[in-house]
């Protein structure tokens, strides 16, 4: 093997371990550009998204959905959501059926997405939620954000630094530390890459007076389902009600009962730590509202049952197996080709598992998926096409679900001037559900087939 390829394959396990801190990073200058855009007023209706943007910035866009019963004359609570790719509407269509059952005002980001600048999207957000505060009728005491992804370390960052954001909902990733007094709700897919790592922050905050929980469900790196978003949105209202009355309270308290019992019922198929971990979350929300009596009596059958003893045990030293493996892979990735990979690659994601295994062994695949992203794109920004060949191709084989690799394998063509085999790659993407039309048009690789008649039905695709 040419030393050349070796010297990069080591190189960028090092600049791994530099990305991955830096993913985190929420530290920034909040201070305003001097010049910007101002957007005229646009009517707003009730019961639609509309895309809109900040007053003072037009380039600052987001959705935004008023529920149907909405009162001009009345306050509302808002979340105010940030997706990773800069997709607002998606998590605002999501869950707008919580925001008419319970009256919020749900917000979602189009312009904060990965791989902006810190400072630059921190700045976005808190002038996005500056001009919701201004231009809507919201409850000053019911200000949430939450995100997923690198959306759930803007809005952790956003909470972090901001007294009138209330209450924080991160998916899939964990907030900065100084999150904890502003009340935090993570979620995370028991087969989610983040998973340990929320696992390890909750640790952190779990004997603080705030509210600070994580909830977890049977899935993997996504936005959570509606009832577990749903059961979120109640836990950070009934920590703090705001203007919302006691009645109102009550009826989400009974609302969140019946949520939470019908996810133990599932979770028990895994686990009874896990159920009884979730009964435990909720009863601490829940202790001075009407639905509090059902979830601790559930949670006494199972307190002191040898089978949550047994379990914490287990997973415990799953987790611990995994870490392990994580650090395997990273090596494997490096200095394995693809043929090993199709022969091996059952030894880590084999699916037969059950219970904390299955759910590690998933996480497992998630995690090196990620690997094979980041590896690739830093062997693209050193110019070395023959390691990023190399490792797109294992990203196939590793999550061939997934549509970044076919994107990144069409770039790849694109750099050996091979143009049937880039329409063919970009085809696939778009098979796979890449619909980011503007990231193809600002990537530099492809303006020699923007004149393409077949690029072009391509992108009229996405």
């Amino acid at each position: 093997m040419p030393n050349a390829y070796l010297y990069t394959m080591r190189y960028l396990l090092f600049l791994l371990s530099l990305a991955l801190v830096s993913c985190g990073d929420t530290t920034t200058d909040l201070t305003q550009t001097d010049s910007v855009p101002v957007q005229q007023e646009i009517a707003i209706k009730k019961g639609v998204i509309t895309a809109i943007s900040c007053k003072l910035d037009v380039t600052n866009s987001y959705e935004v959905y008023l529920p149907w019963a909405l009162v001009d004359t009345e306050y509302y609570p808002v979340v105010v959501f940030f997706d990773p790719h800069g997709d607002g509407r998606l998590p605002v269509e999501k869950y707008q059926a919580i925001a008419e059952e319970w009256g919020f005002i749900l917000v979602g980001s189009d312009y904060t997405k990965n791989g902006m600048d810190a400072n630059l999207a921190m700045s976005g957000a808190n002038n996005l939620i500056n001009d919701v505060v201004a231009r809507f009728n919201v409850d000053p005491a019911r200000i949430y954000v939450s995100g997923f992804s690198g959306g759930a370390r803007i809005a952790g960052g956003v909470a972090a630094q901001r007294m009138d954001i209330t209450g924080a909902i991160c998916c899939s990733a964990a907030p900065p530390q100084s999150i904890a007094p502003r009340g935090y709700v993570g979620i995370a897919g028991l087969g989610d890459m983040n998973y340990l790592e929320m696992q390890k922050f909750q640790s952190t905050v779990d004997s603080l007076p705030s509210l600070s929980e994580l909830i977890v469900f049977d899935g993997k790196h996504e936005w959570p389902p509606v009832a577990m978003m749903e059961t979120a949105m109640l836990m950070v209202s009934l920590y703090q009600p705001g203007n919302a009355q006691s009645g109102d309270m009550n009826l989400m308290s009974d609302s969140l009962t019946a949520n939470v019992l019908r996810q133990c019922d599932t979770l028990s198929k895994y686990s009874c730590m896990l159920e009884f971990n979730l009964l435990a979350s909720i009863e601490r929300c829940e202790k001075n509202f009407s639905g509090s009596g059902a979830i601790t009596a559930r949670k006494k059958k199972l307190e002191g049952a040898s089978c949550v003893k047994n379990d914490a045990q287990k997973w415990k030293e799953v987790e611990s197996k995994e870490s392990d493996l994580q650090k395997v892979l990273q090596e494997e990735i490096l200095s394995r080709d693809t043929a090993w990979w199709r022969e091996n690659e059952d030894e880590y994601f084999e699916t037969e598992k059950q219970g904390a295994e299955k759910f590690m062994r998933q996480r497992l695949r998630g995690y090196t998926s990620l690997l094979c992203y980041t590896y690739s794109n830093q062997a693209f920004s050193m110019n070395n096409v023959h390691a990023a060949e190399k490792l797109v191709k294992v990203y196939s084989i590793v999550d061939p679900t997934n549509s970044e690799w076919a994107y990144l394998q069409a770039g790849l063509y694109m750099r050996l001037n091979m143009t049937s085999e880039v329409i063919t790659s970009m085809n696939k993407a778009v098979e796979l559900g890449f619909r980011d039309r503007a990231r193809v048009e600002k990537d530099p690789v492809f303006n020699p087939l923007m004149s393409n008649s077949d690029f072009q039905q391509i992108l009229s695709r996405m």
